[in-house]
């Protein structure tokens, strides 16, 4: 599987730093990335995706079948065709750092993230990329139908870093994606 970013090295004040090629992230190569074997002359090799990444691919492909019953109940609410693939999701999940969009909570063991519309069905949204946003359980039951600009901004954990995260979100999945209605 290959990332959006290339894969590049810098040394950095005597110390190797990688673009991990799914983030995007600068990261120091021994604490941030896996060995991945050696090469040809007995040099250690890294992986390409830091581990925080693939920790999250690895989770999330074990949860393909959860993605797949989402799509079903998303056509059994009413959506003639979802068009989030499970990779597609993989990445947004990435891009929220395995967080909550919302409160920032890591799911704990046994839990995961839902897939939470920014524009709730109930009000013409669509389960497309731009749409959605990993949310834990409770903070996708507690938004329900309700517009998340509004929600969001009346939480105790709002987070402006967040909600402009959001945004960025929406906007590149729009640029990536023309003509995508939420």
């Amino acid at each position: 599987m290959v990332g959006m970013y290339a894969s590049e090295t810098e040394k950095r004040n005597g110390v190797l730093y990688k673009r991990c090629t799914f983030c995007g992230e600068w990261k120091p190569v021994v604490t941030a990335f896996a060995k991945d074997g050696k090469d040809r002359n007995g040099v250690v090799r890294y992986r390409d995706d830091c581990k925080t990444c693939y920790n999250i691919r690895r989770k999330e492909n074990r949860r393909k079948k959860a993605h797949s019953d989402f799509l079903g109940n998303q056509r059994r609410r009413g959506e003639a065709s979802p068009t989030l693939s499970h990779q597609e999701w993989k990445e947004c999940v990435i891009f929220f750092g395995g967080q909550c969009a919302y409160c920032g909570c890591t799911p704990r063991k046994g839990k995961s993230l839902t897939r939470d519309h920014l524009k709730p069905v109930a009000a013409g949204g669509k389960t497309t990329q731009s749409n959605i946003v990993p949310a834990c359980e409770s903070c996708n039951s507690s938004k329900g139908a309700e517009d998340f600009k509004v929600w969001y901004m009346a939480q105790p954990f709002f987070s402006q870093d967040r909600l402009n995260q959001i945004f960025k979100w929406r906007t590149i999945m729009r640029m990536i994606t023309p003509g995508e209605e939420s």
